[in-house]
């Protein structure tokens, strides 16, 4: 299945109480909402894939059925929300519904996981709708990308539970990418992440190494999100981005905001993945997105690189949310100091 982009698919708490499915250990020297990391049950062959809409609808009903014979594949069964088939204006169903969706799959215990149909937009409506001490008192995994960065960072940053920005259900299901969820998700590693295909290469634009509680998503989403009591303090955070089919113009609005707000004075490190599409309208009269980078960060006092293998790419990453990261801006790599599952 072919990835979509979010611009082109637009038109179309409490104390987390700990129980067998989780594993909570205290972390030391980090500043996050709570003192504890919470981890996910590990995924096994034969668990059951909840599978979500909480954003836009899709296209067409086939669309589910791909999905689902992909998970099942895998080895995984499968279990949909009540309104994977729905729509309602540009989401699926009204903000309460999509809501009440998301809460039924964390509450079921027969479900290990919670995967999206698709992106769009909608996510950042429901986050004031959410229990999260519900979603703490049942730790799973739950990933997803794109409009997800709402509820990615919300969940983690609110319970202290790991999320993952990794596939949903219209991307790319291809061997590269399914193999970090297989390395992540079933079989706990701490992984390296670095760019071994020919997609991208890296541009470092500040040297330099740093450690940090990984945030991020897409750059858009977060922005639509930044000053809410959904995201993080970003002291000490290792921040990735990435976006897809926004002008230069627009991608230097959105970090400009960033800057403004004191995120780039706070992080520890800046990972920038991939921007695919993200080109000017009329190149007579823009910078590339490199140059525009460059005059961004070509100074920071962090380090920063740009071409890791995340966002709205065929090939990419399953990258934790919540965890401690070290980051290589010279060699483009992100390696994980701290399993994501349980």
């Amino acid at each position: 299945m072919s990835s979509i982009s979010r611009r082109k698919f637009i038109p179309l708490v409490g104390t987390a109480l700990v129980g067998a499915a989780s594993l909570s250990f205290e972390r030391s020297n980090t500043k996050h909402i709570s003192s504890t990391i919470l981890l996910p049950k590990r995924l096994k062959k034969g668990d059951t894939i909840g599978i979500a809409a909480t954003a836009g609808p899709i296209q067409e009903k086939k669309e589910v059925e791909e999905f689902q014979n992909i998970l099942h594949d895998l080895g995984y069964k499968t279990k949909l929300g009540k309104h994977v088939f729905g729509q309602f204006g540009y989401f699926s169903a009204s903000d309460e519904e999509r809501a009440s969706e998301f809460m039924e799959l964390i509450s079921d215990d027969e479900v290990h996981g919670i995967f999206f149909i698709r992106g769009g937009w909608g996510c950042a409506r429901i986050l004031d709708l959410l229990d999260y001490q519900v979603i703490a008192q049942h730790p799973k995994i739950v990933m997803g990308f794109s409009d997800m960065t709402a509820l990615l960072n919300a969940i983690t940053y609110k319970t202290g539970l790991v999320t993952f920005h990794g596939l949903g259900g219209n991307s790319t299901w291809n061997d590269y990418s399914v193999k970090y969820i297989e390395r992540l998700l079933q079989d706990a590693e701490k992984i390296t992440f670095k760019n071994t295909s020919a997609d991208t290469s890296i541009i470092s634009y500040s040297s330099g190494k740093n450690e940090g509680i990984c945030f991020g998503g897409n750059l858009s989403v977060l922005c639509g999100i930044l000053g809410s009591k959904y995201v993080p303090d970003w002291t000490g955070k290792i921040l990735f981005l990435e976006d897809v089919a926004e002008e230069p113009y627009r991608i230097d609005r959105m970090l400009t905001q960033l800057k403004l707000a004191g995120v780039f004075d706070q992080i520890s490190g800046l990972i920038l993945g991939n921007f695919r599409n993200c080109v000017p309208e009329d190149p007579k009269r823009s910078f590339t997105l490199e140059e525009m980078f460059e005059q961004h960060f070509s100074s920071a006092k962090i380090p920063v690189f740009y071409g890791a293998q995340i966002g709205h790419i065929r090939n990419k990453f399953t990258i934790p949310l919540g965890v401690n990261v070290r980051m290589d801006a010279d060699l483009g790599t992100i390696e994980m100091l701290e399993v994501g599952v349980a």
